[in-house]
């Protein structure tokens, strides 16, 4: 092909295979296009300029298996916390066919107690001989979008585990019954079934004997259908495929998170799912995210065989203050329960240009000049088509149910991204495209197309000339499907009445947690290390009442780097000035670093290494021996409480300006103006040492701007 139909966006990393008649394999073989010597790479054309770019009915393709969402590392732990009608209106407009987004595909993280981007998500197993389904809010989210799409597929996969699993070993028997147990949890509690099943995300992905005893133990377990899904990105194990039939036996698909234009040649060529496994838009909640969006899920396909693309996050629902940098990294915002207020995000309509018009089974055709999938004249643009399986089968003249998808969206991925538009334009494009084979008798198809102006918009009916020829300008920054779909049927741009206005956290929030049902999670508080969750006292000479407990038993295997002592969020991440009131029990366990602490100032600490704490100068921490400190190093202060014993006490917090104040039983036992810096805005974070049973009741906050 001529070098100036290409660009270095179009050559990827393809397996060079025989062409093959595909209409009946869910995984063909590539058919490579062109080799381009001087980048050592396979090039994809551009459709001829001049030329109708065909849409061939019967190059049957690879099957697709849906786009949807992740909901992990605390991004929906605030959703549980909205009141209705608020909550189910943001699970409509995710989940519910034909409505909003209509996802297809629902990834969640298995809990273990771990930091895991913006907090951790509790285990079901904080312990060897501890057992507990109904923890946190992976198993109600999926049983809610399962609620709605009953065809929903469900994906589970672990960033980290408690620590007694293996004993700090991840890959381990130990693990194996783990993840087994979460599938009973899920089925049992929740009548959900997990269709796939990850590894470790973003680590090293084991051994080819680990994954084989997976399988083996998931099948005796009554799992079989439970497909185990590996990442080719942190290891190559994938290659194995290829060697070792028991281990290619095993595996359902392989992922990428964030890829670059380069599939798995492995797993292609062993006829594997290849799906990116994590990806998303950039984090500006516009129509230059969107844009970013529609064009992976397009370019995915066409550049890499990616079947399936998961957006990370499917919405947004944690404190600002955790996560700044990625918020609106989602379908919707919701990170206010106090007050109900949501955002649906441009984004959500991209997604609803596939999953109102196609579902996971159809069938891509081929990328190429005689398939039906491929870039646009000179790389402005892309287009793909599917079809519905059973309509090919069809022995009457009917025309096969199908869908186009085709963009020309400009938005930007992030500097520097491998997935930004390399040739912009912003002309108008008239493109003309011929049916052939099983699409030849099509006469017209139904058109939606969104913009920066209007998204999901539905225009009308585009005529199919003699001979099968479509003709239709596509502005530029633009996605549109067409499709033999009626929108009758299909194509609803679904709307519940507008959301409350925003408005700021509360400045004043007091709980006794005294209504909650045991083992859950107590409104409003987003824990970052450790697992806190409202339980009864139940222990000899306990007086039954619920408190907020620390139940993290030991520090996790986490997959990242930071897993510091058990800390908690709650409130403004704008507060300055506040007042925190506590009954504490510190119920220590060990004879060292077991404490109870209250402190200002509260946020994420880095950018990059997913690090979250309050500054140790605006915060008072108390021991179970009785010493209290306030601050670290040179600026600290110190004392300690005569005749302390470990039992309930009453511990207040105030800091005003730099003044900060502490009160234990009505005594003051600090008063320090040198400590916590003017510039200290944040939440307030109650925290515990060392991961032991501390408790808390009638909690109080007080915050001001």
């Amino acid at each position: 092909l001529p070098r100036q139909y290409c660009t270095d966006r179009h050559c990827i990393m393809y397996s060079q295979t025989h062409t093959m008649d595909t209409r009946h394999h869910a995984s063909p073989t590539l058919s490579v296009v062109a080799l381009i010597v001087n980048c050592g790479l396979v090039c994809l054309a551009s459709a001829n300029v001049g030329h109708s770019m065909v849409i061939n009915g019967d190059a049957i393709g690879f099957e697709f298996d849906g786009h949807g969402g992740l909901s992990a590392g605390g991004t929906t732990r605030l959703l549980l916390d909205y009141e209705e009608p608020y909550r189910s209106e943001i699970l409509d407009y995710l989940f519910k066919p034909n409505f909003g987004a209509s996802l297809a595909v629902l990834k969640l993280e298995i809990g273990g107690d771990t930091q895991s981007t913006d907090g951790t998500e509790p285990s079901h197993m904080h312990s060897r001989d501890d057992l507990g389904c109904k923890r946190g809010y992976e198993g109600w989210l999926a049983s809610e979008a399962k609620k709605r799409n009953p065809d929903i597929k469900i994906w589970s996969l672990s960033w980290g585990v408690p620590g007694w699993i293996g004993n700090g070993s991840y890959f381990s028997d130990d693990n194996i019954q783990y993840q087994i147990q979460w599938l009973k949890c899920l089925r049992d509690a929740y009548g959900v079934d997990s269709d796939y099943l990850g590894l470790w995300n973003e680590r090293p992905q084991g051994s080819e004997s680990y994954v084989v005893t997976l399988r083996h133990e998931l099948d005796n377990s009554g799992f079989g259908h439970v497909g185990i899904t590996m990442e080719a990105t942190w290891q190559r194990l994938i290659n194995s495929v290829l060697t070792n039939a028991t281990f290619n036996a095993s595996v359902a698909a392989a992922t990428k998170h964030y890829p670059c234009n380069v599939t798995s040649a492995a797993a292609i060529q062993a006829h594997k799912k290849f799906w990116a496994g994590e990806d998303t838009p950039t984090p500006t909640g516009n129509w230059t995210g969107a844009g970013c969006w529609g064009r992976k899920l397009n370019q995915h396909f066409i550049t890499m065989n990616a079947t399936s693309a998961i957006s990370w996050a499917v919405v947004w629902s944690a404190y600002p203050g955790e996560g700044q940098q990625f918020l609106a990294n989602a379908f919707i915002n919701a990170t206010e329960p106090w007050s109900g207020h949501y955002d649906t995000l441009p984004v959500l309509w991209i997604n609803a240009h596939w999953h109102q018009f196609a579902n996971p089974g159809w069938q891509f055709l081929q990328v190429g000049p005689n398939g039906g999938s491929n870039m646009l004249p000179d790389g402005h643009g892309s287009y793909v088509t599917l079809v519905k399986p059973s309509t090919l089968a069809a022995t009457d003249a009917a025309t096969p149910t199908f869908t186009m998808i085709i963009e020309t969206l400009q938005g930007s991925c992030g500097a520097g991204n491998c997935n930004n538009v390399i040739n912009a334009t912003t002309a108008a494009q008239d493109l003309e495209f011929s049916l052939q084979g099983a699409l030849s008798a099509a006469k017209e198809l139904h058109q939606w197309c969104s913009t920066a102006e209007s998204v999901f918009a539905y225009k009308g009916v585009v005529p199919i000339e003699s001979g099968g020829l479509l003709r239709l300008t596509m502005d530029a920054d633009a996605i549109c499907t067409l499709t033999t779909l009626s929108p009758t049927t299909n194509g609803t741009k679904g709307q519940h009445a507008a959301p409350p206005r925003s408005t700021r956290f509360p400045s004043s929030h007091f709980d006794n947690f005294s209504t909650y049902t045991e083992d859950t999670l107590a409104w409003g508080f987003g824990d970052v290390y450790g697992s806190f969750a409202v339980r009864a006292d139940k222990s000899s000479g306990g007086d039954g009442k619920n408190s907020l407990t620390q139940v993290a038993t030991g520090k996790p295997t986490g997959w990242a780097p930071t897993n510091y002592d058990p800390l908690t969020f709650i409130g403004d991440f704008m507060w300055s000035d506040v007042s925190v009131n506590v009954s504490a029990y510190i119920n220590h366990s060990a004879p060292l670093g077991q404490y109870v602490r209250l402190c200002a100032g509260c946020a994420s600490t880095s950018k990059r290494v997913l690090a979250y704490g309050c500054p140790d100068a605006c915060c008072f921490n108390l021991s179970w021996t009785g010493n209290w400190s306030v601050g670290s190093g040179d600026t600290a202060v110190a004392g300690m409480i005569p005749n302390f014993k470990d039992e309930w006490h009453q511990v207040q917090m105030t800091l005003q300006g730099t003044l900060l104040e502490a009160i234990v039983d009505g005594v003051r036992v600090a008063r320090t103006n040198s400590t916590c810096p003017a510039q200290h805005t944040g939440m307030v974070g109650v925290g515990c040492g060392s991961y032991h049973y501390c408790a808390l009741r009638d909690f109080s906050v007080q915050g001001a701007i």
